[in-house]
């Protein structure tokens, strides 16, 4: 055998015979009944990874749309049409390319011995028409039947979720781009420009760097949903950072008319998280709590050490309507109207998730609404 085609499995097959008892045991069990009907794409292997049941929904995953029957007795990359059954006379689960399989990985980990195993993997192939890349979630699970031991393998196809999730990675770079250019032209603008005229750059590279958070915001929340996002911890003062959030806030059209102070009982706790994320989550206390004080009211911020954690509160003497209480912080409500309610959802995703955190808020008659995140300090 060539080095490199250094084997992940061996390419030992059952026979003919050994693979038509399988598939007669199956196709006489109650299962066929039951999985027939999955929208899923369900194949069973046995111990050496060939296939003695498919139902309809994996005959639909194969390039040529082959039949259940047809695809017994093949190994997965081979009823899918994999490319690397095609090179050297390549064998599904022996090349190099199948390292690197997220099927191939799972399949051997059931063979292995490990129950309820999944991952994500990718086929290029020639389809009908073009070439075509096959995107798929895989779990795989072990059983007995009869007196053998075989793996069922559940398909579900993503390749639309592996699209969107390329569009939108590719609109949020480009669109960053962009503003990131039209906020160095502002700059140069008010570098060059004097007198009346660098008030109205100040307002317009406000307004562009506002633009940039906002897209920035909402692309750290797509990918924080998707469990993609990389937490970068920086170590600082708790009052220091919700001095500037609340000077930044200061200039934001929700504070027009209103006053916005730190608590003066606030203390300063040094702590280690990460300082995107976490003004991410107090710029929108601030924002919820200024919207709904009316014009001639006030807002406080604050930060203390509560039972060996950082608090960061906001405060403001509106209610929450009881019957909004219980779904405050769900991703789609919001007490604002439609289009609107990812705020505070995604300020529990975030601190939860992913700064070790928790997010709360108490209202209450004669108290208003007070929203707080804890998280933890250093030692």
């Amino acid at each position: 055998m060539s080095a490199r085609l250094l084997p992940l499995f061996s390419d030992e097959r059952s026979s003919e015979q050994a693979v038509d008892r399988q598939a007669r045991l199956f196709a006489e069990s109650p299962a066929p009944g039951i999985l027939d009907h999955l929208p899923q794409g369900v194949a069973v292997f046995n111990a050496h990874r060939q296939i003695v049941y498919a139902n309809k929904a994996f005959g639909d995953l194969s390039a040529e749309g082959r039949d259940a029957c047809e695809v017994v007795g093949l190994r997965l990359g081979e009823a899918l049409s994999c490319f690397g059954t095609k090179i050297d006379n390549g064998v599904c689960g022996t090349t190099e390319l199948c390292r690197s399989c997220g099927a191939a990985r799972s399949l051997a980990a059931s063979l292995a011995g490990k129950n309820a195993v999944s991952g994500d993997c990718s086929i290029s192939r020639q389809g009908v028409e073009h070439l075509e890349t096959l995107d798929f979630r895989i779990w795989i699970w072990s059983m007995r039947h009869g007196q053998e031991t075989f793996h069922v393998a559940l398909l579900a196809d993503i390749r639309a979720e592996k699209r969107l999730d390329l569009m939108e990675r590719i609109f949020y770079h480009d669109i960053l781009n962009l503003v990131s250019g039209m906020q160095g032209v502002c700059e140069l603008m008010r570098e060059e420009e004097e007198g009346t005229r660098n008030a109205e750059l100040d307002l317009l590279l406000f307004a562009v760097e506002r633009v940039n958070d906002l897209i920035q915001a909402q692309r750290d929340l797509s990918f924080a949903e998707r469990g993609d996002y990389e937490v970068a911890v920086n170590k600082m003062g708790s009052l220091s950072l919700l001095s500037d959030i609340t000077a930044l806030m200061r200039r934001d059209s929700s504070c027009k008319g209103k006053a916005l102070a730190v608590a003066p009982e606030s203390e300063d706790v040094f702590f280690a998280s990460d300082r995107k994320l976490l003004t991410r989550i107090l710029v929108n206390f601030q924002k919820n709590a200024l919207e709904a004080t009316p014009a001639g009211g006030g807002v406080s911020v604050g930060c203390d050490r509560q039972d060996g954690r950082v608090r960061f509160w906001v405060r403001n003497s509106a209610l929450v309507p009881e019957e909004a209480r219980p779904q405050i912080f769900r991703r789609a409500f919001s007490t604002k109207g439609r289009g609107r309610g990812l705020g505070t959802y995604g300020a529990k995703l975030f601190a939860e998730s992913y700064l070790g955190g928790t997010v709360g808020f108490r209202s209450q008659e004669g108290e208003g609404t007070t929203f707080f995140v804890s998280l933890p300090c250093l030692e």
